[in-house]
């Protein structure tokens, strides 16, 4: 290999963001790169937003604290060994309050509820936890429903859609929307799922029990996805779970970001990123066997996303036992103009049954 193949391999490489060899080829047109620019641009925008926040001695003491406990208590419990335990099962969903909102084009009812989530006792962050996790309610619908195409879904399709809104972000922020849920240590981001995951399941038995769905489908975006794949290890009677350009790998995701940026005393502090995997396993859908067969598994992802690298989301669809999957020339953000995407999706609600065909 001549010096020149090598800088254009490893230039590849780097566009791409993985090193895998059986997805499909990324063709360098100007409007892929246009994305990739775009992806590359918001991520080191928001790399930078945190490259600001130098962590304080108590921080860093608190931090190492609460994941060497943790590490010592799922290890002690079996949760590392067997996640789904960590997990209890949440009491149905009676009696929500509805009140009807407008934002901007959408008409929508917000739907608000206590959660009723709490970790378990003596686990690691609980009380700070206690303290900045309100209600469960609708966060920010006009992104939301426009990210969604949540028009088309409704009027086009004829789905009812509920949108839940994660711990941390909207109206649930503690700062900034998801300001604490990946950068305020392990702890909050493995309770931000657990609640999250806790909520979404009480959500859907209201849907199930009291409003009578004949069947319900998931899908999320993002973390969304994450969430989305986490669901279908806990619910086993859903018509389809759709995961949408899916971080669900956590850790490694993290790390990829975020370790070319630490100081060589990262380790000093007592902390490694082995201890932040075991402590994770309990969240991760990586460590559980989806509840769903394959037909039933949908995924989308964007062959040069630069905030979910598509090795990660092969992952997934291993994981998933390789059920049907789009990979779209795009990234992170172009997600909601791919055609490619919105075909997919109407077809994975087609053939599950949610949409009728013909």
């Amino acid at each position: 290999m001549t010096i020149a193949e090598e800088l254009l391999g490893q230039t590849r490489d780097w566009f791409v963001g993985h090193r895998e060899t059986d997805l499909p080829r990324v063709r360098r047109r100007p409007d892929v790169v246009g994305k990739w620019l775009v992806d590359e641009w918001a991520l080191q925008a928001e790399l930078a937003n945190n490259r600001t926040r130098w962590p304080s001695i108590d921080f860093r003491r608190r931090l190492r604290s609460e994941l060497g406990d943790a590490v010592e208590m799922f290890n002690e419990r079996g949760w590392v060994d067997d996640p789904r335990s960590y997990h209890h099962d949440p009491p149905p969903l009676e009696h929500p309050n509805l009140e009807e909102r407008r934002s901007g084009p959408f008409r929508y009812e917000q739907l608000t509820f206590e959660s009723g989530y709490e970790p378990h006792h003596d686990e690691p962050g609980r009380e700070r936890w206690l303290q900045y996790v309100n209600g469960y309610r609708t966060g920010s619908p006009i992104v939301d429903l426009a990210a969604f195409n949540a028009r088309w879904l409704h009027h086009n399709l004829g789905l009812n859609l509920a949108f839940p809104v994660q711990p941390l972000h909207g109206p649930r922020a503690a700062g900034s929307s998801g300001d604490r849920v990946m950068f305020a240590g392990a702890m909050n981001t493995v309770h931000t799922a657990a609640q999250a995951l806790w909520d979404i399941r009480r959500l859907k038995s209201w849907i199930t029990d009291v409003e009578q769905a004949p069947a319900v489908g998931a899908s999320g975006i993002s973390l969304g996805g994450f969430l989305t794949a986490l669901l279908v290890c806990f619910e086993g009677d859903l018509a389809c779970a759709i995961a949408g350009i899916p971080e669900c790998d956590l850790v490694r995701g993290m790390r990829r970001n975020v370790e070319p940026l630490l100081p060589p005393f990262y380790e000093q502090w007592g902390l490694s990123w082995r201890s932040l995997e075991r402590a994770s396993r309990v969240v991760s859908p990586l460590a559980m066997d989806p509840m769903l067969p394959p037909e039933k598994l949908f995924i989308y992802a964007g062959l040069v996303d630069r905030w979910v690298r598509p090795g990660n989301v092969k992952t997934l669809w291993e994981q998933w036992g390789r059920p049907d999957i789009c990979w779209y020339s795009g990234g992170h953000l172009s997600f909601p103009f791919e055609p490619e995407v919105k075909r997919f999706v109407d077809g994975a609600l087609r053939s599950s049954g949610l949409v009728a065909t013909g």
